[in-house]
């Protein structure tokens, strides 16, 4: 990512890197490092401005507001300012962590300059992609064009007013349908009545796909990069310097090519990533190179195909329910399902060897576990909401047989345990369920209040879910045969 930047500056001299967000969180290399490396990347790479991403949520407020300011590795002469218009605290401002808007100067030969006008959004469905307790105070007003609207009136907007270039940078998604790009968003239909001429152009992310080209009415230019630095996304404008006018705005991808030849400044970075990878250890106390099991074979999860059950959801969930078994020193008799929501496994995994690292970007969030007891009836009401989860995708299980009717309930569950065993889970079957602490505390859109009304176990250690998912996949050979 840092070569294809500073070979696009070679191309474009006069020029702008911003970020599109989820700086904080999103990547078990992060979690792992505690993402100390990243004010030196923004820094080497002159970005100093980003979206608010739901990920930023993920330290807390304090750390978001904080911007690395404990890291040993933080550059003195840099920082972050965040913009984002529609996140409000208790008391209707827009927090100290973030602006509504900003602009930026871009020095042209001459002593002449273009100023570039900014606006920030964020999903409004936030408060469903991040733990309750982090956004304790703030809410997300889904109403983007009042947002808009309402932000002209503040005081400092006239400086984005009579900016030469003014941008929408967010983190709302977009995707491409039937060749157009389109919102894909809670609320869609409200971003898709935006016709405001002040905008020239939209910088999109939030639902890692590719997208480039125009979208509502006034053919707004918008692209999105994808995910894990796959594309730059770029607005290529055009500016008339003698009438103070702006042209056009070309939307652009460019693909990242993992192997070009890194540049002495790329270089020197890649080197501290390898000193990290050999260093740092997971919470658990593993190495993050460390070599785990090999995979016989590609192991699909694919979040753009979400309405399933996958095989790698299913030894994420058996992790689950393995380490608590063996934290409660259980028997294989006893019948415990371990629960996921199928956003929280990021990716499968690719034929060969599989390490620490790979693991954790597969499971990067590394959430606590929590258990509950519950009978086979509240069981079945709890997957049959799940495999109803039209926003986020399927529940996914482990050792559990799902039995359907015509329209898609939920008629009866089975048991097949490590063992083999079946067992039918009949009404007031016991049984125990174990899940990360995100989803029951209405992570992903399942509802805090079924998990309040079980009743907890306390009384295990138990590791983290990525730490549970290493211990399982270390204990085989070879996964996927």
């Amino acid at each position: 990512v840092w070569q294809t930047i500073d070979s696009l500056k070679s191309v474009y001299p006069y020029h702008l890197v911003v970020s599109a967000g989820d700086n904080f969180g999103g990547s078990y290399f992060y979690r792992a490092t505690r993402g100390e490396l990243l004010p030196v990347f923004f820094a080497g790479l002159g970005i100093d401005l980003s979206a608010v991403g739901n990920h930023e949520f993920d330290d807390g407020q304090e750390q978001l507001a904080a911007k690395w300011s404990d890291s040993p590795l933080r550059p003195q002469s840099w920082n972050l300012e965040y913009v984002c218009a529609n996140v409000r605290n208790a008391s209707g401002s827009v927090p100290a962590f973030a602006s509504p808007f900003t602009t930026r100067i871009i020095p042209l030969p001459g002593g002449d300059k273009i100023t570039i006008g900014f606006a920030g959004l964020l999903a409004s469905s936030t408060p469903l992609q991040a733990s309750a307790s982090r956004l304790a105070g703030l809410s997300f007003d889904g109403n983007y064009v009042a947002v808009l609207d309402s932000v002209k009136h503040l005081p400092g907007y006239e400086q984005v007013a009579s900016a030469d270039v003014r941008l929408l940078l967010t983190h709302v998604g977009t995707t491409m349908s039937h060749g157009h790009p389109v919102w894909d968003d809670m609320d869609a239909t409200n971003l898709s009545s935006l016709s405001d001429a002040t905008w020239h152009g939209i910088l999109s992310s939030h639902t890692h796909q590719t997208v480039c080209g125009s979208i509502n009415a006034n053919n707004y230019p918008v692209v999105q990069g994808k995910w894990h630095g796959e594309y730059i996304s770029i607005l290529k404008i055009t500016f008339d310097t003698s009438l103070r006018k702006v042209v056009s705005v070309a939307p652009e991808v460019c693909r990242v090519n993992p192997d070009m030849p890194l540049q002495s400044a790329a270089r020197r970075f890649q080197q501290q990533v390898d000193s990290f990878l050999i260093d740092t250890k997971t919470d658990g106390g593993t190495p993050i190179g460390k070599m785990l099991t090999t995979a016989s074979r590609v192991m699909v999860h694919d979040r753009d195909d979400k309405y399933c059950q996958t095989e790698v959801g299913e030894l994420v969930c058996r992790s689950y329910a393995e380490a608590y078994r063996a934290a409660a020193h259980l028997s294989k008799r006893e019948v415990i399902v371990g629960i996921s929501h199928f956003g929280s496994i990021r990716a499968g995994f690719v034929k060969g060897p599989v390490s620490v690292l790979d693991v954790g970007e597969t499971l990067p969030f590394s959430n606590k576990l929590r258990v509950f007891r519950l009978t086979g009836r509240q069981l079945r009401e709890l997957v049959n909401f799940g495999l109803h989860n039209k926003t986020y995708g399927w529940i996914q299980t482990s050792w559990l047989g799902i039995e359907r009717d015509a329209e898609g309930q939920v008629m009866r569950l089975s048991y097949v345990g490590p063992k083999g065993r079946k067992i039918t889970i009949a009404d007031d079957t016991p049984c125990c369920i174990v899940a990360d602490e995100f989803m029951t505390r209405g992570g992903d859109g399942y509802p805090a209040d079924f998990f309040a009304g079980l009743q907890e176990v306390t009384a295990c250690d138990l590791p983290f879910t990525t730490d549970a998912f290493i211990n399982y996949l270390g204990s085989f050979k070879t996964i996927g045969n």
